[in-house]
């Protein structure tokens, strides 16, 4: 990341996001953020490990400013920015206090493995929080939480709002919550996860038969499927919603297709957001033409076959 922290001002990569504030494009660029954000995290002049919490962290508009510096943001994205420095941070501990803290048995040994990175003066008031009574009793709660969570999502490091914008260009439509929630809790044949996933199962079933009690005419049901068996509490919208969006904005539940796109770059980026898009809508369309013929060849083959075995059954009756 060496190359973006040494970036120009007037080299910044302009960035578009969904109507959330969620950064959906372009993708390389995308990533790239994320990246670059996670040093930030880890960089303890600008988030340093002496605090408990990410909200008690200090110069988080000096931190937005020098992101800025690099990228050309919509404002909309702050949040987004945010939550994921937070995750980013909190992640951050939790290996050092995993690696450094459980791994040894003393407070010298812990304190002889400090890693580089980190100053001696942030690891000492580290290993004496992790040792005190209120940070065990919070430890301890997390990890009881963490064992009650369910329905627990299968797509990795990728972003709901990517997936989502990704299911918008396949389908031509924005995806429904029951959709997205389905998607995001797809499972691979043969791998082993550590959540069953008949709970989340059942859930699918339930709202895809208030789907079709939706679709009829006659029914009277009107709330979401996904709201009827799920809720719609906050932390519910997130396992579909994803990081960054503030509570304070009252938006639907899944991204729309709009895009937020930075004032700077308003008029220019439009045709290169639109290019970027035919071009993956093109090569989508490719693929798909190609599987159609593809199957049709197969098909032909097999009727091909089907009328040379009926000949042979013919001439073998004939004789």
């Amino acid at each position: 990341m060496f190359e973006v922290h040494a970036r120009k001002f007037e080299d910044r990569v302009a960035i578009y996001c969904n109507d959330k504030g969620q950064p959906i494009g372009p993708k390389k660029a995308r990533n790239e953020l994320t990246r670059f954000l996670g040093t930030i995290a880890h960089d303890y002049d600008w988030a340093p490990l002496t605090y408990t919490n990410w909200q008690e962290v200090p110069d988080k508009d000096k931190i937005w400013e020098y992101v800025n510096s690099k990228y050309i943001l919509p404002p909309e994205s702050y949040d987004w920015v945010m939550e994921t420095l937070d995750v980013s941070w909190r992640g951050f501990k939790c290996r050092l206090k995993r690696d450094h803290y459980y791994t040894y048995d003393t407070y010298e040994k812990r304190l002889n493995s400090r890693p580089d990175n980190v100053p001696e003066d942030h690891f000492k008031l580290l290993l004496k929080y992790w040792a005190s009574t209120p940070a065990k009793k919070t430890s301890l709660q997390n990890a009881k939480n963490r064992e009650q969570q369910d329905n627990m999502h299968t797509c990795g490091p990728v972003a709901f709002a990517m997936i989502s914008d990704e299911m918008f260009r396949q389908d031509g439509e924005v995806p429904s919550k029951r959709k997205l929630f389905e998607r995001t809790r797809s499972r691979k044949e043969g791998k082993i996860y550590a959540k069953p996933f008949d709970d989340t199962q059942t859930k699918i079933q339930e709202m895809r038969r208030l789907e079709a009690l939706e679709a009829d005419e006659s029914s009277e049901c009107q709330k979401d499927p996904f709201d009827e068996v799920m809720g719609d509490g906050r932390a519910v919208r997130k396992q579909i919603v994803g990081i960054g969006v503030s509570r304070k904005k009252p938006q639907e539940n899944v991204a729309g297709n709009s895009l937020i796109l930075p004032k700077e770059v308003m008029g220019s980026i439009k045709s290169v957001v639109v290019a970027d898009v035919q071009k993956e809508l093109s090569a989508e369309r490719e693929e798909i033409v190609k599987e159609k013929e593809a199957h049709a060849a197969g098909v032909a083959e097999m009727v091909r076959a089907t009328k040379e075995q009926e000949l042979r059954d013919d001439l073998a009756t004939q004789k």
